[in-house]
Parts: C-alpha cells; structure tokens; sequence
C-alpha cells in the first residue's frame, strides 16, 4: 500500500512540473515580427528588394522633443531605443540609409534623432541598406542581438566608426547601457515610435501587425535647453 501510496504522489508531482510548464510556455509573449534565424546569413530577398527612401539631415531638419525614458506597454517586454548622433557628417546626408527589423523596415535614423521599439523577449536582426532611389541593391550590414523581458538596450548608427567599417553589423553598434544613456540624452524623438508584441496587455487582444506610437506634438517654445551655464557679465573680462 505504501509503493503504491509513493507513486501515485510521484506522477501527482509529475503532472504538477508538466502543467507548470505548460503554463510558462502559454504566457510567452508573440511578435508581430517574423522570425530570424540567427546562425543564417543575410540572403538575396533581404539584399535585393524595392521600397521607399527617407530623406536625410540635410533636407529634412525636422525638430522633436528630447530623449526621455518610455514604459513599456507589457510588462514583459523590452524596450530598444536606437539613435544617431548629431554630427557634420550627418547633417550633410541627403538619402538616409534604409533601416529593418527581421526583414520589416522601420524608420530610417536621420541627425540627431532617437525612437524605440518594444518587442518580446528573443532573437532579432536589425539590417541596414543605403538605397539608389527605390532599389536597395548594396550588401546589407546587420546586428543580430537577444532581448530579455523588462530590459533596455540602446542600438547606435554610426557611419563615422572606422572600427567598424569591416565588421557584418558596420554602423549598426549595441551600445553598453550607461554610454548609450549618455549618447541619447541629447538627441530627438523625429519619428515614430513601434510596438512589436503582439498581445495588448490591457484588452487581452492579438494584434497582427505592430502597433505606431505616434511621437506627440512637438513646440519648440516648450522645449529650451540652455546649452552653456549662464554667467554675470564681468566688465574686468574686457
């Protein structure tokens, strides 16, 4: 009676681990991105393709608001925040290189311009292609990187790394928390923003495709950031 009292409470236990589980794999959250293998290389569909182009810095200086730290809208997802410093070099750009997360384009980064993308905790490819009108033809470079949930991370373009000119992800840099948060501070929210997790936390709905988070109105008036300390004139100073 006693063997069998054992087992039985060993196959409760059993199913109790299995239903666990079950539950842990049920919760996972959903992209609205494709997936990407990350041991595969970039191939022709990703280099080869036709889409729209994004004017650079030197046409477009549209203004934003400065950086400021979002909340994810799940708990459970990360949030990626990508930037491109303000620079000469960027400022003279006039087509901006085309940018796509698992193969989906997503605003291309202009001078001294932020905006972020809240996905699920996984693996994703960030590319880069530099377009000729419609056509994307160059070799893209790219950054694969994994995201856990809660987590921030900050993702620099940077055409001006000679370091990395001959690297796969070339521009495209995972930057260390504390830089990125330094680096970001003074640029600007010029586009929107995407959510790429596909259950809304609050409804309970599955969303398809990613969700635009509208940048908000942006007045200039509201905004002034004193770029020296102020001091009292000091007439001995002539």
């Amino acid at each position: 009676m006693r063997i069998v009292t054992i087992i039985l409470l060993s196959s409760l236990a059993l199913l109790g681990c299995h239903g666990k589980s079950a539950v842990e794999q049920n919760t996972a959250l959903a992209s609205t991105l494709k997936p990407v293998n990350p041991d595969q290389a970039i191939g022709h569909i990703e280099q080869y393709r036709l889409g729209m182009f994004t004017i650079g810095g030197w046409v477009n200086q549209k203004q934003g608001r400065h950086f400021q730290d979002v909340k994810p809208q799940h708990d459970q997802a990360a949030v990626v925040y990508l930037y491109r410093p303000d620079t000469k070099w960027n400022r003279q750009e006039i087509v901006a290189t085309s940018l796509f997360l698992n193969s989906e384009r997503i605003p291309s980064l202009l001078n001294n311009h932020y905006y972020w993308v809240e996905l699920p905790a996984g693996n994703y490819r960030l590319s880069s292609s530099r377009p000729l009108g419609i056509n994307h033809f160059q070799k893209p470079k790219y950054l694969d990187f994994t995201v856990e949930a809660g987590q921030s991370y900050f993702i620099k373009y940077d055409e001006e790394n000679l370091s990395s000119k001959r690297t796969v992800s070339g521009p495209i840099l995972l930057m260390p928390e504390k830089v990125g948060r330094n680096e970001i501070a003074y640029t600007e929210l010029k586009s929107n923003s995407f959510n790429f997790v596909a259950e809304d936390q609050n409804s309970g709905k599955v969303r398809r495709s990613a969700q635009k988070i509208k940048a908000p109105h942006y007045d200039p008036a509201e905004d002034v950031q004193l770029t020296k300390p102020f001091k009292i004139w000091d007439p001995r100073t002539w």
